[in-house]
């Protein structure tokens, strides 16, 4: 089992945002614990409390306004059903070199600014949702022979093969641009497919199969691709190239009454 933190990302106005992964090939039970401190190697104090593995970051707000002319260092430890004698710590990691000096203010103040924007003029109300790929895999349909699912839809795991299938979903503000119709050949014909482009705040960050829930009309998307732009060098959004779930897909069933 390996904890990694894939995100260290100083929040306009003094806030950390932290979010990890975990490798975990035997599907463990888990629970995490996210640690600070102002140097790489110590004392580490618990600033989250306990976190379930339905979760996969935190969003910390330091009294002294770590990020700006400090530096602090995350790490989560990681505490399997097995109990606390397994648990253990990630390697610390802080925000990097782009976020110190000049630089890192400027591309602050811009992921502030597109976050203002897409609340207060373009955008829309967004439900960021990270399909799960560590925990408990599902006890309806998981087979360890072949490792995926049994049936063509699940409602424990909706087709994802772990546990509740999805996190716990992150509010957020997004721009739905217009849907673009591509096509392409094969030996059936000409296939069409329509792909919508959401541009979001580079935080959660996104992958490939997670999903994107417009909260006003309850419209689905899937992540198909990712495309990261940035402002001098520092990345301040995440632009998605995503298609529409039909309303029959298993995704549709998924509850959003769980909301960080």
């Amino acid at each position: 089992m390996e904890a990694k933190i894939t995100r260290v990302l100083p929040v306009y106005p003094h806030s950390t945002f932290v979010q990890w992964t975990i490798e975990d090939p035997e599907n463990s039970s888990l629970y995490f614990e996210v640690l600070r401190s102002g140097s790489p190697s110590g004392p580490f104090e618990v600033v989250s409390g306990v976190i379930p593995d339905t979760s996969f970051s935190f969003l910390d707000s330091p009294a002294d306004h770590f990020g700006l002319t400090n530096h602090s260092w995350y790490a989560i430890k990681v505490t399997p059903n097995s109990g606390p004698a397994n648990s253990f710590v990630s390697k610390p990691v802080a925000p990097g070199r782009e976020w110190t000096g000049l630089k890192g203010r400027l591309g602050r103040k811009a992921r502030h600014d597109l976050a203002v924007l897409l609340e207060k003029l373009n955008g829309v109300p967004l439900l960021a949702i990270k399909r799960r790929r560590f925990g408990q895999r599902c006890s309806v349909c998981f087979n360890p022979r072949t490792k995926d699912s049994l049936f063509s839809s699940c409602d424990n795991c909706y087709s994802t093969t772990f546990e509740g299938g999805y996190h716990t979903p992150v509010k957020t503000w997004g721009k739905v641009d217009p849907v673009v119709v591509s096509q392409s050949i094969d030996l059936t014909g000409v296939t069409e497919t329509a792909m919508f482009g959401i541009t979001m705040p580079d935080y959660p960050m996104m992958e490939a199969e997670d999903i994107v829930v417009e909260t006003r009309t309850n419209r689905r998307f899937v992540v198909k691709q990712k495309v990261s732009t940035e402002h001098r060098r520092v990345c301040v959004h995440q632009d998605l190239q995503v298609s529409e779930l039909s309303r029959s897909d298993a995704a549709y069933q998924l509850p959003l009454t769980l909301v960080e």
